[in-house]
């Protein structure tokens, strides 16, 4: 919480205000913008803010409506709640972390480990990104961009959006009885099978994740040379079945609205991430991990097959070429830890019965370890004044447009990406996946604002897109004003801004 308590006590640059978002603004002002339906009128279904097609709200995100019934019931802004909603988001899932683990590790210290790594514990690319610069420029980006902490390399990374706390607890819900014999019982099973319902709506990502892990555990189970359970294998196909057949049902119903079916998806592309770069986000917990693991084998521990189908599968997902695999990062932490845990616990053992050298090496690989999460917390409290930031003439027009009815709105993509964080308006650009064609309509409003030959093109929108309310750069204002003439119903000039007013369509 240090990024979002430093914003209390630093002054915003000058001619700017602090939107309170410390996080990937661009997605954190899309979930406070679906919470804020819930505040508004206690919406369960919600509707797209970020287009102005015709729709009906079909939407289900149950921890967006869940952070929304906090704000409506105390008063706070959604986005204040989602930002402290990692507190106890991390009590949740440490319990439910160490109730997940007891089928693993019987003994306390090996769960301690764990968490102690779960918590912490990191790779170096903390260490490498400072001096990326000095890298070849092509290079330099890559390492920058693929090895970013918010793909979520460690779960101290990934703890830092509230939506994957969530994710992550639900996910050790349903995949317990799923991978450890001993914890199967039918009342598990049947929770397992309801937490995947619930995680499909909370996270379809994690869903698809959990899917994959569950999926490849017989595989990985035969490749080991385990006996062949197949009455397992059918119960566990009839829970992940019956939790299917429930979320595709649902999503039949949804896909009937075409607004839903055009902002969803975004599973398949070419955005993935390489397992090449493990030597750097794993580091030595990455080394620890694979020790782990062989002693896994060696042993014939239980759980080896579930944690190796686990590593495999998220594995798979981020590295496939025809998948945005980025997306899938965020799993991969849990299982290298838990591989990871009893080799560190020796090591720490062993360096504390050693002279001044093991200590000083065991200190070193400390800084290996856990340096990372120092690294990326000053990371963060430096640029969340940035990240923050919002001109202040910019959001004193949101406020206007806050006290306004309910309307469509074409404004610049920026202002398109805030306003319904704070208001009931819909835009027609402003969030880079829930709007439709977003670079196209992007640009398009620049041409709209700036050459004279788009004017036939700019009435289209206004008229068929039923824009009440059009935002442009003041500087551009009195041509446009020419241009429309008599449709403008009012003007308001905010700062750098100016508000053109269209009187409501019949």
């Amino acid at each position: 919480m240090l990024p979002a308590l430093s914003l209390r006590f630093s002054e915003p640059p000058a001619g700017h205000v602090f939107l309170g978002v410390t996080y990937l603004p661009k997605d954190f002002l899309q979930y406070a913008a679906i919470s804020r339906q819930v505040v508004a009128d206690g919406s369960f279904l919600f509707y797209n803010p970020f287009t102005t097609e015709p729709q009906d709200p079909r939407f289900i995100l149950l921890f967006h409506w869940a952070v929304g019934l906090v704000a409506r019931f105390t008063g706070l802004s959604p986005i204040d709640v989602f930002e402290w909603s990692r507190v106890p988001l991390l009590f949740v899932f440490f319990a439910t972390l160490w109730w997940f683990l007891r089928p693993v590790f019987p003994e306390r210290g090996d769960r301690v480990a764990t968490a102690a790594l779960v918590g912490f514990a990191g790779g170096l690319e903390g260490f490498a990104r400072p001096f990326a610069n000095r890298l070849p420029e092509g290079f330099s980006l890559r390492l920058r961009q693929d090895t970013s902490q918010l793909h979520g390399w460690s779960a101290f990374a990934s703890f830092y959006n509230p939506l994957w706390i969530a994710s992550l607890s639900l996910a050790l819900v349903v995949l317990r009885p799923l991978l450890f014999a001993s914890a199967r019982t039918p009342r598990a099973l049947a929770l397992s099978g309801a937490a995947f319902v619930v995680l499909f709506f909370v996270h379809p990502y994690t869903a698809l994740g959990v899917l994959a892990v569950a999926a490849l555990r017989p595989l990985v189970a035969w490749i080991l040379r385990e006996p062949l359970d197949v009455r397992r294998l059918l119960a566990d196909g009839a829970v992940l079945g019956a939790a299917l057949a429930a979320t595709l049902a649902v999503s039949l119903w949804q896909l009937q609205d075409p607004v839903y079916r055009s902002s969803t998806g975004g599973v398949f592309g070419s955005e993935n991430l390489s397992a090449l770069w493990y030597p750097l986000t794993l580091g030595l917990l990455g080394g620890l991990a694979l020790a782990g693991a062989r002693r896994f084998a060696a042993a014939r521990h239980p759980a080896r097959a579930a944690l190796f189908a686990w590593f495999a599968a998220v594995a798979a997902l981020h590295w496939l070429p025809v998948l945005n695999g980025y997306k899938f990062v965020f799993l991969l932490p849990l299982p290298v830890c838990i591989l990871a845990a009893p080799m560190a616990r020796a090591w720490l053992e062993q360096a504390r019965a050693s002279g001044a050298r093991r200590r000083g090496l065991a200190l070193l690989g400390g800084v290996a370890l856990f340096g990372g999460s120092l690294l990326h917390t000053v990371e963060a409290v430096r640029s969340v004044r940035s990240v923050s930031a919002f001109p202040t003439d910019a959001m004193q027009l949101v406020r206007i447009l806050a006290r306004e009815p309910a309307g469509n709105v074409l404004a610049p993509a920026g202002f398109g990406n805030v306003l319904p964080a704070f208001s009931s308006q819909r835009v027609w650009v402003g969030h880079w996946f829930l709007s439709k064609d977003y670079f196209v309509r992007e640009q398009l409003f620049r041409r709209f604002t700036t050459k004279p030959a788009y004017e036939a093109a700019l009435r289209g929108v206004l008229r068929e897109d039923r824009i009440r309310h059009l935002v442009v750069p003041a500087e551009r204002a009195e041509r446009l004003a020419e241009q429309l003439g008599t449709q403008v119903a009012e003007r308001r000039r905010v700062g750098s801004l100016e508000l053109f007013v269209f009187d409501p369509a019949p």
